[in-house]
């Protein structure tokens, strides 16, 4: 179980980071920094979803659901500070 739940997540940030390296030009250190923005992304929607606690199918809905979107935020951030003005 562990595994096919690391498979969902790391997958996809695997590609993310690749996916940072070719388009961006990020290099090694630029490219983990940026996907590791999910990281904090949890974290504030962990600490979000605690009222829902009692409730922890909702909880855990709403963390997903939260880290999604600020992570999408965050790197639609760092996006925009990469790109040359212009």
């Amino acid at each position: 179980m562990l595994l096919a739940i690391g498979a969902v997540v790391l997958l996809p940030l695997a590609r993310e980071y690749a996916d940072f390296r070719r388009s961006w030009g990020l290099g090694r250190a630029g490219a983990l920094a940026t996907t590791a923005l999910v990281l904090p992304a949890f974290a504030v929607s962990f600490a979000l979803s605690l009222p829902l606690a009692s409730q922890p199918a909702l909880q855990w809905a709403a963390i997903v659901g939260a880290t999604l979107v600020v992570y999408s935020l965050a790197v639609r951030a760092v996006e925009n500070a990469v790109e040359p003005a212009g």
